[in-house]
């Protein structure tokens, strides 16, 4: 744990603070706009640790700039005034549970300003090197206690993935760069470039081979080289000269260009410009071909049958559906996956239309949407599910655009089906996996309320014990108010919300002394101002709660004591700007507190306690309330009564 005094260097070391940043830069990160890993990230460490504020920040040279924030909209702030610069400096998790009370932090503007920052824990963010380059932290408004073994690991766990997501982004980023570079130096070429190994398979084929040859490099990667491109009569002599470099270190075609015959796909020969440049990776020796195609004219049928057959390839181990259409809908080219969608032959799916070829659904549906596209020329992409001939139904991303002629005629259209299925039940499932995850953290968070509730719950009991050693009286109480509440038509799970929080309206007593929580007589003026701060103890106990049963415990351990006429306490509110829960605990907790022995009082029976309660409607008590109460209390009515009211004569100590 950093020491009370431990402050980092105002200027840190040249050398380190460089690496540092270097290495902070190398992420590419600050000035980024926000992603959802890191905010998830940030929103879990906020929830883990039920802070109001969560941050995952980066520290430049003179700025914290912050990619992910809970409870903030800033974006930076300066570096000589961040907490997180501590945490850089030391390089392990800083706890600081009071920053009134530390030197480094009780004069920053974020605590003695508005921000009213008290409590502050971060745990440092690691490069692969060790450099620090952020940190993930959680403040609060209110001074809270150090972290526990678990938490600081917790924390440090957190700060863990968040470089874990930061490596991944900065790999794939760089991946993706470096793949882009590659594909655009090899594509770019007008020269066909091919790598094979020693073996003669094929390992890359750019855009230009593609072009030159007719494969593919789906195609074309894996296959023996010398089968793909080199005339059969030409193939052993190839093979011999990568032999002889392989053995001896020299062959006839490596590190020269040559020109050599070569064939295109179908096996159509044409000359070529040939050089084999060797180079090792790995410790495999490979090699690089660059051809070049020397023919300088062909027949213009020759050109346009191999146009041909290089188009009809390509379409062919395109995996989506490509076809074409004319005006009246029928098929005049297909390739081969949609004629396997199809289940037919290319040749019996020519001159064909989709009535003739699908369910009438699906028919009319396709035709429908064709011509649209031919009226308005425009193109149309969406998802569409289909009835295939053979009954299944298959979900696609459809897209159909127009062809024109010369002249700007629409004459037909060109259309691709990309089957997403697969992809639509993937999204489903991913769907129902986010639905049950959120469903764990709201069962979470409902046992996080729950344990807090039960906390606060056994402090008032603490506080109850004091002066009762039954501890019925708040029970009692709660109850009751419950009851009231349903006498009045509110909501039953209204009426529950009460019944779970009206046992801590007595709460602030844990803070009155017990010479004048047990004193038997009447109270001095002075000892009963003591007592009344009951109300804002127990309110201070319980504020700043962000759960619904918290903020409802506080609003009755404030507005209890309130007066329907405005002279009560601690406010001075009065009628209807009195809380109702507040109304409603007031009426339980006086009924409860007259019908029970005090050590001032012997318990009144539930008639006069009534009375008096019926003497005070409009001045001390809602009207309303009070009829609440006598219809609860009318033994005429068929009411469900869940409150136990003490009977007459058995003792209770319960000061209200």
């Amino acid at each position: 744990m950093l020491e009370p005094d431990f402050t980092p260097s105002a200027a840190p070391q040249a050398e380190a603070e460089l690496r540092r940043l270097q290495a902070l830069r190398r992420y590419n990160i600050v000035g980024t706009p926000p992603e959802g890993a890191f905010d998830r990230l940030a929103g879990l460490a906020a929830r883990l640790f039920r802070a109001p504020i969560a941050l995952i920040t980066f520290m430049e040279e003179h700025r914290q700039w912050f990619k992910a924030c809970v409870g903030t909209t800033l974006r930076e702030n300066q570096r000589e005034l961040s907490f997180c610069t501590y945490t850089v400096a030391l390089g392990d998790v800083l706890v600081v549970p009071d920053t009134t009370q530390d030197s480094r932090f009780a004069h920053n503007p974020l605590v003695t300003g508005p921000a009213h920052l008290r409590f502050y824990a971060g745990a440092p963010l690691l490069s692969g090197h060790g450099e620090v380059i952020g940190s993930l932290c959680i403040m609060d408004t209110v001074v809270r206690p150090d972290l526990t073994p678990d938490e600081r690991q917790t924390l440090t766990d957190l700060a863990t993935s968040v470089m874990s997501e930061l490596d991944l982004r900065q790999t794939l980023l760089d991946r993706t760069h470096e793949a882009a570079r590659k594909d655009a130096i090899l594509n770019s070429a007008l020269d066909a470039v091919i790598t094979t190994d020693e073996h003669h398979r094929v390992l890359e084929w750019n855009r230009a081979a593609e072009q030159m040859f007719g494969y593919t490099w789906a195609e074309a990667v894996g296959q023996d080289l010398t089968a793909l491109i080199i005339p059969e009569h030409l193939r052993e002599r190839h093979r011999e000269g990568i032999r002889n470099f392989m053995g001896e270190g020299e062959g006839t075609p490596i590190g020269r260009r040559v020109e050599v015959p070569s064939q295109r796909r179908g096996g159509e020969p044409f000359p070529s410009e040939l050089a084999i440049t060797p180079f090792t990776s790995h410790g495999e020796t490979l090699f690089a071909l660059h051809l070049r195609d020397l023919s300088e004219r062909h027949a213009l049928r020759e050109a346009l049958d191999t146009s041909h057959k290089l188009l009809r390839a390509v379409v062919d181990t395109v995996p989506e559906s490509m076809y074409v259409k004319d005006l009246e809908g029928r098929y005049i080219m297909i390739n081969a996956a949609g004629a396997g969608l199809m289940g037919r032959p290319v040749n019996e799916i020519l001159g064909q239309g989709d009535a003739d070829l699908f369910p009438s659904q699906t028919a009319q549906s396709n035709r429908a949407r064709d011509r649209q596209v031919l009226a308005s020329g425009q193109p149309l992409s969406d998802e569409v599910t289909d009835v295939l001939a053979d009954g299944s139904s298959r979900t696609f991303l459809a897209t159909k655009s127009a062809f024109r002629d010369a002249q700007g005629e629409v004459q037909g259209l060109i259309g691709t089906a990309f089957d997403i299925t697969a992809r639509k039940a993937m999204e489903a499932q991913l769907q129902a996996q986010n639905q049950r995850l959120e469903e764990h953290v709201q069962a979470r968070t409902q046992e996080l309320e729950e344990a807090q509730l039960e906390i606060l719950e056994r402090l008032a009991r603490a506080a109850e014990h004091r002066d009762d050693d039954t501890g019925e009286h708040m029970h009692r109480v709660a109850r009751m108010a419950a009851d009231l509440a349903r006498q009045l038509a509110l909501p039953e799970e209204e009426a529950v919300l009460i019944e779970r929080v009206a046992p801590l309206h007595d709460v602030g007593k844990i803070g009155l002394s017990d010479a004048i929580l047990l004193k038997p007589g009447r109270l001095t003026p002075e000892e009963f101002s003591v007592v009344k701060a009951h109300t804002t103890i127990g309110a201070n106990i319980l504020a700043h709660g962000r759960s619904e049963l918290i903020q409802a415990a506080q609003e009755i351990a404030m507005t209890h004591h309130e007066r329907w006429d405005g002279n009560g306490y601690p406010q001075g509110l009065a009628a209807e700007a009195i809380p109702l829960r507040g109304r409603i605990v007031a009426v339980a907790d006086v009924f409860d507190a007259l019908t029970s022995d005090r050590p001032y009082k012997k318990a009144w029976s539930r008639e006069d306690a009534l009375g008096e309660i019926r003497a005070q409607a409009g001045r001390q008590f809602d009207p309303r309330i009070v009829e609440a109460l006598e219809r609860l209390m009318d033994p005429s009515r068929p009411v469900a009564l869940t409150t136990r009211l003490p009977e007459e004569g058995e003792p209770s100590r319960q000061v209200g």
